[in-house]
């Protein structure tokens, strides 16, 4: 059997509610899919890029560019469908056929996401020896104290976190979405990136901008510029 030591997904579903065909917008004359596609390759970790799409114009797009393409399931692209389950998908299919040792997820709607986040956060992911890696930005850690309502029960996030001083409460992160690692062998048994040895790649804010509206593309274009400068 061959072997892909390191395998990188790119997500892309059709479907999208915020902004129509998201994953095809462009930022400074690249789709999402392609700025996402040129940070991979520039990180020179990766054996083989795959890209998960139900959409037909995405895939060819896809194949445009030079990248693999798979299509996906229709009952896996839905809006409440987990990027999970799209990973699954991908390794169910490959893994007849290579092995596998590491995966990792790299959604399009990170555009500020660049090759050297990739490979150092791919980095602490093999030196720490995770099982799973997510990128996360670091929020206020008053933000602990929150309530959440289920059905009809309020609950605090900890019990006693609503009535800590602020200082004494731990640090808190926010998963960004823009990079995620797992052993495949972890994965395809969890299906989930998840782990109690799960690692964690901190990044700044603006870094960690998601697009998911017009303003948020406005946003990316003039950090992009920025960075250029």
């Amino acid at each position: 059997m061959m072997s892909i030591e390191n395998l990188a997904i790119i997500p892309a579903r059709g479907g999208s509610k915020g902004i129509k065909k998201k994953n095809l917008r462009k930022l400074n004359d690249l789709s999402l899919i392609e700025i996402t596609l040129r940070e991979i390759l520039r990180s020179k970790i990766f054996d083989k890029v795959i890209l998960s799409s139900d959409s037909q114009e995405i895939l060819e797009h896809g194949r445009a560019i030079g990248v693999d393409a798979l299509k996906r399931p229709k009952a896996l692209a839905l809006d409440n469908t987990p990027s999970e389950k799209a990973i699954t998908h991908v390794l169910s299919k490959y893994t007849k056929r290579y092995k596998i040792n590491n995966v990792g997820l790299f959604q399009p709607t990170s555009p500020l996401r660049d090759f050297k986040d990739i490979r150092n956060s791919f980095n602490e992911f093999q030196v720490n020896k995770n099982s799973t890696l997510i990128s996360v930005c670091s929020i206020d850690r008053k933000y602990l104290k929150l309530l959440y309502k289920d059905k009809q029960k309020i609950s605090p996030i900890k019990t006693n976190f609503p009535f800590m001083p602020r200082q004494d409460l731990p640090s808190a992160f926010l998963p960004n979405g823009a990079i995620y690692y797992a052993k495949a062998n972890y994965f395809l048994k969890y299906e989930s990136f998840f782990s109690r040895n799960m690692g964690l790649f901190e990044m700044d804010s603006d870094k960690s901008l998601d697009i998911d509206s017009e303003d948020d593309l406005k946003i990316a274009e003039k950090l992009l510029a920025s960075y250029s400068s």
